[in-house]
């Protein structure tokens, strides 16, 4: 543990907000028609955005017009303010095979991962619905969300640690739950799915589909398309926000830390399992209460920030830039309030939208 809290505290001390790069970046406005967008995401070789509403309803931005491409809101749950349809991912082979993942809270709150099926005009088909995977949440709120295709072709799903306060069954750090973790799950190898053969549990010891464990609120995390590497924000408690980097090659069971740990703090220390992972980077809540995950750079309309990590908070809607080599938050200037998602697109252009139904591309 000292030599945790030396690392940490080493590391924290870099951390003071580098010179602003605002000149380098713009906010463009593309729609202010939209209701409380969680997630967007983008159909493979077509770079009209795809957004999740908190509502239940995935619409799509075409030449400045919003069209539904469902609406889901009979069967999402949105009795939290952390509820309802939470993440949206299209399959790798979605033009061959017309495949898309979401990630909502149903009428009870508890979170159903469901295919659907592409109709005519890429609208989603409700009847096509196949449930995945079903989660019990004891709780409103931390319900994770994120959904994404890592390099591997494997679904990676983000789930909160049930709720609560403090993670009070310590559900995190059991690996007898899917809560307080990143799940991965092989939706091409069987029927709903199958376990990755490299899956830390595959082979007994904890539920299979766990593949890290140690998360409060994992609301966004992405994977690096050039490197690899999985960015992972994770929502903190009381004190920190944190961001955290795992390598391409990363440990057979990664452990975040919570809640033995919250960011580099000790929250209630006990035993961690697995590898333990430190963070990258955490700020106090003096700069902000929320993170919300983003990307890194890998697009050509700016130079710049190839490379670099673009993420924001919620509470104060800044947007700060870093690097695995140097983790120091480069302020860019932006602000966009109450800040909720990012997007990438196929050319590795960046979006962000806000729970006051604004959306943005990133550009010079």
């Amino acid at each position: 543990m000292l030599l945790r809290l030396f690392l940490i505290a080493s590391l924290t001390a870099g951390l003071a907000i580098a010179t602003s790069e605002a000149s380098a970046l713009t906010l463009v406005s593309l729609s202010a028609k939209l209701k409380s967008p969680t997630a967007i995401a983008f159909r493979p070789g077509n770079l009209n955005p795809v957004i999740a509403e908190q509502g239940g309803r995935i619409v799509t931005l075409r030449q400045g017009k919003l069209i539904v491409l469902a609406d889901l809101s009979d069967r999402v749950g949105q009795q939290g303010g952390e509820q309802g349809l939470l993440g949206i991912a299209y399959h790798p082979q979605y033009r061959e095979n017309g495949f898309v993942y979401i990630d909502y809270t149903d009428a009870a709150g508890d979170t159903q991962i469901v295919r659907l099926q592409r109709g005519r005009y890429d609208r989603l088909l409700k009847a096509s619905a196949t449930t995945v995977l079903s989660i019990r949440q004891p709780y409103a709120n931390h319900n994770g969300g994120q959904l994404t295709f890592g390099p591997d072709g494997l679904l990676y799903i983000g789930m909160g640690d049930g709720g609560a306060s403090g993670d009070p069954a310590n559900r995190a750090q059991s690996t007898n739950t899917l809560l307080g973790k990143v799940l991965r799950i092989d939706v091409d190898g069987g029927n709903p799915y199958a376990i990755p053969a490299t899956n830390p549990f595959v082979a007994g010891g904890g539920l299979p589909e766990i593949w890290a464990i140690g998360l409060r609120n994992p609301w966004r995390f992405s994977f690096d398309r050039k490197l690899g590497a999985l960015w992972l924000a994770d929502v903190g408690e009381h004190a920190r926000e944190e961001v955290n980097r795992l390598p391409k090659a990363a440990p057979a069971l990664p452990n975040f830390g919570w809640n033995a740990w919250e960011g580099d703090l000790p929250y209630v220390p006990h035993p961690t399992p697995g590898t333990l992972i430190e963070p990258l980077a955490v700020y106090d809540h003096d700069v902000g209460c929320s993170i919300i995950g983003g990307y890194v750079y890998r697009g050509k309309a700016i130079p710049k920030l190839r490379g670099r990590y673009v993420f924001g908070d919620w509470c104060n809607g800044q947007l700060w830039t870093m690097t695995s080599a140097n983790p120091m938050r480069t302020d860019t200037g932006l602000r966009i309030a109450h800040l909720s998602t990012f997007g990438q697109d196929d050319s590795g252009e960046l979006y962000l939208a806000s729970t006051d139904g604004r959306l943005f591309s990133l550009r010079p």
